[in-house]
């Protein structure tokens, strides 16, 4: 598992091979959320050219590219988390971290907790949803229009959820084990 503090971008990461079957798995749902990308971005231009062009725009665009944003999030969640790069404040913890390794550490873990408390909340309040779309044969869309089943998308935010609390979970125990391996880790600081 690699979770890199620097967010770089003139930095290549140490391995670009994940490191396990679920890393595997991150890296791959990442890797599908980019493609889910760039079709969202070929239909929106395929849509804007034919209005223009012969004014007859693909029925559902607006619709398909509002799940498709959704979709996206929760593919890319769990990666996001996995290679450091989620939006954070690092004005504290960073600085925290040089000062105080241990205790910016057991900080990081408890933050990483509340993650997995939160990810854990949308996994479960998702999974009844995603029971009822499957069940129910639910649908998004105008009725005679365009439409397209809502259990993908609600699977994708359930799966989402409980990948992202795993990886949580696993940032956790690494910053955990990280702050009681070395009786130097601190500098004497702590």
């Amino acid at each position: 598992m690699s979770y890199e503090a620097n967010t770089s971008l003139e930095e290549a990461p140490v391995s670009l091979v994940p490191s396990s079957p679920f890393g595997l798995l991150v890296d791959g749902l990442n890797g599908l959320g980019s493609i889910v990308i760039g079709l969202v971005m070929v239909l929106m231009c395929a849509d804007v050219f034919l209005r223009n062009a012969f004014n007859k725009p693909i029925d559902g665009v607006a619709e398909l590219v509002a799940a498709s944003i959704i979709v996206i999030v929760f593919l890319q969640l769990p990666g996001t988390l996995r290679h450091g790069r989620m939006s954070r404040a690092d004005l504290f913890i960073d600085p925290f971290l040089l000062k105080r390794p241990r205790a910016g550490l057991r900080l990081r873990a408890l933050l990483s907790i509340f993650g997995i408390f939160a990810c854990g909340v949308i996994a479960y309040a998702t999974r009844p949803l995603l029971v009822k779309a499957w069940t129910n044969k639910e649908f998004s869309g105008i009725e005679g229009v365009f439409t397209f089943p809502t259990w993908p998308m609600v699977l994708v935010v359930t799966l989402g959820g409980v990948l992202a609390a795993v990886q949580y979970a696993l940032m956790a125990w690494q910053d955990l084990r990280d702050s009681g391996k070395s009786p130097g880790l601190g500098g004497g600081h702590e």
